[in-house]
């Protein structure tokens, strides 16, 4: 389950085996695991892909049952290379048999709560003259094609959505559209959600924040409320008048 280069140091370090298996134990490889996250440091530039190779240990050191204290603190030094993730790295499956959904989903909330943390925290952090940080607009890219990667999830229930997708602040979207998407996506795949869930769960979406394109679908979708289409609509609208103005 280790990588492979993790496997030979520890043989290396063994006495040699009594028998013919080389086998490395499972507490064998929960110890090393544990050893190699102590002292990782948190420098992002200090390993190269590091992203991967943190996220390849975390899911390591979930299927081992390693200890919290070791989980928790690659969460938090995944948090220093959060805007390099890929949504492959996020897609980690539900280990344990308390999670109903295919994915973790908690533990993305959690990783995402210790990146928004360090942002704030932080004074170093880049942002442009616009007051945009371009490592939060990451973030809210990767979130939102999470979004849309569980929404399809029949467990998923409409509050776990919700919660995540109104973690992060508004600076984190440009445009509201890969929302607009994911919670598309979630509707169609809940048609069971009750009136007041769909209300709530399309109020994640900022109308004002969405393209024309998705205004015109969005507009024209009968799993969205009432209430969103007429914001949609009017919105539309709106955006087509000033198309309308900027040509004369």
């Amino acid at each position: 389950m280790l990588p492979g280069f993790v496997l030979r140091i520890l043989r290396s370090n063994r006495k040699p085996p009594s028998s013919s298996s080389t086998a490395v134990s499972e507490n064998e490889q929960r110890e090393l695991l544990e050893t190699i996250t102590s002292n990782l440091p948190l420098d992002k530039s200090s390993i190269s892909s590091t992203t991967r190779f943190l996220f390849g240990l975390l899911r390591t050191a979930i299927i081992l049952n390693a200890s919290e204290f070791c989980r928790d603190l690659l969460e938090r030094k995944i948090r220093t290379q959060l805007e390099r993730a890929t949504l492959d790295d996020l897609l980690v499956p539900s280990y344990s048999y308390l999670n109903e959904t295919l994915y973790d989903v908690d533990l993305v909330e959690r990783i995402l709560a210790h990146f928004l943390d360090t942002l704030e925290q932080s004074n170093t952090a880049v942002v442009e003259a616009d007051g945009k940080s371009p490592s939060l607009m990451l973030v809210g890219k990767l979130i939102d094609g999470f979004l849309a990667e569980i929404a399809s999830d029949a467990n998923l229930k409409s509050d776990k959505f919700y919660n995540l997708a109104i973690s992060l602040p508004d600076q984190a979207r440009l445009y509201d559209d890969g929302l607009y998407r994911a919670v598309d996506v979630y509707l169609k795949a809940h048609p069971w959600v009750s009136e007041a869930e769909r209300e709530k769960i399309c109020g994640v979406m900022d109308c004002q924040k969405l393209t024309l394109e998705a205004c015109t679908h969005a507009a024209q979708n009968e799993r969205l409320p009432l209430r969103a289409v007429v914001q949609v609509l009017f919105f539309e609208q709106l955006q087509l008048r000033q198309c309308s103005l900027a040509l004369f």
